[in-house]
């Protein structure tokens, strides 16, 4: 709903991985710490009021007000200045030298505001954009209905006068309605429900949907605090039996594993050894540290959310043998996020993808980072990711990425 109500300043070509333009037609930087931008012209917002540089400046600015608890406040603290030196031309200042902040731009939490409307009143009951679509009609958790913007700046867009979309919480369901011809999209498809609509004539998957299930080791809460431990229990799991019961796939057919937070299909990812079971060696690691009769553990989960409770049942069965008693707790993701999410000392957690990894290892793994579900505060991962976000040389940054890969593989959380 949002990207059809709202936009940016720039996105990503997902067949090309370029950048292109949206409100923003030109962009430079010589040094990866001042950014130019040009504006769009004629671009209006749905209130009929002009989307000029004034908008950018307080799009940005906002990040950083206490009032609003804005998710994108760590990643734009860098900035040290927004300036507009005309209606349509923006300039952006960093406090030291960033080349992928271009990437921050992109982030579903930075879309283009209105600097004269009161979204703090009305941002829920009526969101306003400059989107190819307006709100018609709001059923708060059942549906909403969009009408075509007839001012949009593209006029060539959109294709259709209205849209109108369910919030339907449960993937199946969802897939059903598909399958029944009740609606004509269903985002979100994971490779697993690619695999069964590939059966249904007149249904096409257009790109399925990539990502993470983080299982995270809280290494302030005991027993996690010890490597020890966390290795015993990686040595524990078994890569494709996880695969197989939780996705009736073979792993590397549209699901992988690996012990860090950079995803198999990024550039930037490092292809390690898959650590092979070995109920043995996570026996004698928990003897060494001090648990020669095993542990008791619980694991946090959203069960609603689609693989957790799979995952966590597997996870269970995996780590009995090497001494691991896992107690399961789950409940539904809205629970889970609001009371237990970043506080308990072992969790599964679904993460979206990130365009640059940065700027996920920047909110969850760096020490101190607002989103850090196992609150690992490493010197040298903290120095290697302050080190890639200030990096301009592709080669020297892969290779920090290399490294930190390799510290997660070792000791990762």
């Amino acid at each position: 709903m949002n990207s059809s109500i709202y936009e940016y300043l720039i996105e990503m070509n997902t067949d090309t991985g370029e950048i292109e333009p949206v409100l923003a037609t030109e962009w430079s930087s010589t040094d990866g710490r001042q950014w130019k931008f040009k504006l769009r012209q004629g671009v209006t917002y749905h209130d009929g009021s002009s989307f000029d540089s004034a908008d950018v400046k307080y799009s940005i600015e906002r990040t950083q007000d206490p009032a609003i608890g804005h998710l994108k406040k760590q990643d734009f603290e860098i900035v040290e200045s927004v300036e507009t030196p005309d209606s349509h031309t923006v300039v952006i200042t960093l406090k030291e030298k960033r080349p992928t902040f271009i990437y921050q731009l992109m982030d579903y939490n930075l879309a283009m505001l209105s600097s004269e409307y009161d979204y703090a009143k009305l941002g829920e009951s009526r969101p306003m954009g400059t989107g190819p679509f307006k709100l018609s009609k709001y059923i708060p958790k059942e549906s909403v209905v969009l009408e075509k913007n007839p001012t949009y700046w593209d006029p060539e867009l959109p294709k259709v006068d209205k849209l109108m979309i369910y919030f339907v919480a449960d993937i199946d369901a969802s897939i059903s309605m598909l399958e029944a011809g009740r609606v004509d999209v269903v985002p979100f498809i994971t490779p697993v429900i690619q695999k069964r609509l590939a059966k249904t004539e007149g249904i096409s998957v257009v790109s399925p949907y990539q990502e993470h299930r983080f299982l995270s080791m809280n290494v302030d809460m005991k027993p996690w605090d010890d490597n020890r431990v966390r290795l015993a229990f990686k040595y524990a799991m078994d890569p494709h039996i996880i695969a197989k019961s939780i996705s009736q796939m073979n792993l590397g057919e549209g699901i992988e594993y690996n012990e860090s937070p950079i995803l198999a299909i990024q550039s930037q990812y490092k292809a390690l050894p898959l650590r092979e079971r070995d109920i043995k060696k996570a026996k004698s690691l928990l003897a060494e540290a001090g648990y020669p009769n095993g542990l008791t553990v619980e694991l946090y989960f959203a069960s609603d959310y689609p693989f957790s409770k799979e995952l966590a049942q597997t996870v269970q069965e995996l780590a009995l043998p090497a001494g691991f008693d896992i107690k399961l707790k789950g409940m539904t993701r809205d629970i889970y996020l609001s009371q237990y999410w970043l506080n308990v000392p072992l969790s599964i957690t679904g993460w979206g993808g990130r365009v640059d990894p940065y700027m996920m290892l920047a909110v969850a793994f760096r020490g101190g980072a607002i989103w850090s579900e196992s609150h690992y505060d490493n010197p040298r991962v903290n120095q290697l990711i302050d080190l890639i976000s200030e990096e301009i040389d592709d080669a020297t940054r892969l290779a920090y990425y290399h490294e930190l890969q390799e510290i997660f593989y070792e000791e990762g959380p």
